[in-house]
């Protein structure tokens, strides 16, 4: 199944659906997984928080957002380069106040760095 499917047309995005799901290849879902849990690990190295990797559809649902469309290049023209795209939200408030975020941000850096380690 893909997202090009017409049949499918207003018919996506709902949770637990067996009729229908995005389509990613085995090997790219269980690359995300891994690099998704590297950048947890690398955060909570900071300060012990626990971040739970999931996919956006999870956190919120989300179609034809930045992240779809950077993966789903590679569907639909094979001469694009293959994108694994991700979203990351962090905090328990929209907008931390800064003392707050000053930690949060250092988190993230971590997450990365732990993340760009693993995709080597």
């Amino acid at each position: 199944m893909n997202f090009r499917n017409p049949l499918f047309d207003g018919k996506r995005g709902v949770a637990g659906d067996l009729a229908y799901a995005e389509f990613i290849e085995k090997v790219d879902a269980d690359n995300a997984a891994l690099l998704a849990e590297q950048f947890c690990r690398g955060l909570h190295g900071v300060r012990g928080r626990t971040y739970k990797p999931m996919s956006g559809f999870h956190l919120y649902p989300t179609s034809g957002t930045s992240d779809d469309y950077a993966f789903s290049r590679h569907l639909v023209d094979p001469e694009k380069g293959k994108i694994l795209a991700f979203t990351v939200e962090w905090g328990t408030i929209f907008q931390p106040l800064w003392p707050e975020m000053e930690q949060i941000v250092l988190d993230v850096d971590a997450g990365l760095v732990q993340f760009c380690l693993a995709a080597l």
